[in-house]
């Protein structure tokens, strides 16, 4: 299967409108507080894998429903997690567990008991809309229809096929992270990503974004933030020196400058990130107008 990723051509148009940087300063502000606002979240949510972990439960449960099969199962889980590189069995199991102990998934009634199908709750659907949402607010300044998909996140089947779609391309080989790989080093690492966001998000708002000038830097403070430790953030900031990507300066090294090569690196993965969630949204949005124009032509035939 062909991976649907965004083409290059459309990463640099979207990089190169009026109101790019005003939605990537919105977007990874969104992603610093949503990351900061649970505890039980962030030990969910705080890397590659456990950032994906919920995603694949929504998809493997959705995928089910429309296949007429046990979609989330602990071995569905586990078979998708090797598939993807994800995570080991173990480890799936105890996410699984954690996410039950915190009201994500439960356990669904079914004849077989040796199949343990689970369904995702309430909260991890309300989740997922609030994370989805905060990035469309930010990809409208230079995506407009992104207005519409925040108020589509309502309607249940659009949820469903936005799901299903981000998933089928996932699944394909896309990764936002393919045309930014300098990345790599905060994508891996507990925490790194918000912790690169909550550094570009230093520059102040008079300043462009990501900013091209020096940024407060404290170590403590990250630290405790992010609910890490100080060897880990600064491990994590001498591997992103070493490629580049940014460069510590300043009396007793408190301050610290993103440099070109990581100022593009953040631009690309916001911008192709904004497309692969445009271009899902687009097909959910249409599926689900189909869907209500059908089941209105059903009605009207029935009356």
């Amino acid at each position: 299967m062909t991976a649907l990723t965004p083409s290059p051509d459309a990463v640099i148009r979207l990089r190169g409108q009026l109101g790019f940087a005003q939605a990537m300063r919105a977007s990874t502000e969104a992603a610093v507080r949503l990351y900061r606002g649970d505890r039980i979240l962030n030990a969910l949510l705080s890397d590659r894998a456990r950032a994906l972990f919920p995603h694949v439960a929504l998809y493997l449960h959705f995928a089910g429903e429309r296949d007429g099969e046990l979609g989330l199962t602990v071995g569905a889980m586990k078979e998708m997690c090797a598939r993807l590189d994800l995570c080991s069995g173990g480890r799936c199991e105890a996410m699984l567990a954690l996410m039950r102990a915190a009201g994500f998934v439960a356990s669904a009634p079914h004849l077989d008991r040796r199949r343990r199908p689970l369904v995702p709750t309430d909260r991890l659907t309300a989740l997922h809309r609030d994370r989805w949402g905060v990035q469309f607010d930010a990809m409208s300044a230079v995506i407009p229809a992104a207005v519409a998909y925040r108020a589509a996140l309502s309607d249940p089947a659009f949820v469903k096929t936005f799901v299903l779609e981000l998933g089928r391309r996932f699944i394909a080989g896309l990764r936002v992270l393919d045309g930014a790989p300098e990345l790599g080093p905060f994508a891996e690492r507990t925490a790194g990503m918000v912790i690169l966001f909550s550094l570009a998000q230093g520059g102040g708002a008079d300043q462009p974004f990501p900013p091209d000038g020096p940024v407060p830097l404290s170590i403590n403070a990250l630290a405790t933030r992010f609910s890490v430790s100080r060897k880990h953030v600064l491990t994590l900031l001498r591997d992103a020196e070493e490629q580049g990507l940014l460069v510590r300066g300043g009396a007793g090294n408190d301050a610290l400058t993103i440099l070109p090569r990581g100022r593009e690196a953040i631009e690309r993965m916001l911008a192709t990130m904004f497309l692969y969630m445009a271009e899902c949204a687009e097909v959910a949005l249409q599926a689900a107008g189909r869907e209500a124009r059908a089941s209105g032509t059903v009605a009207s035939l029935s009356a």
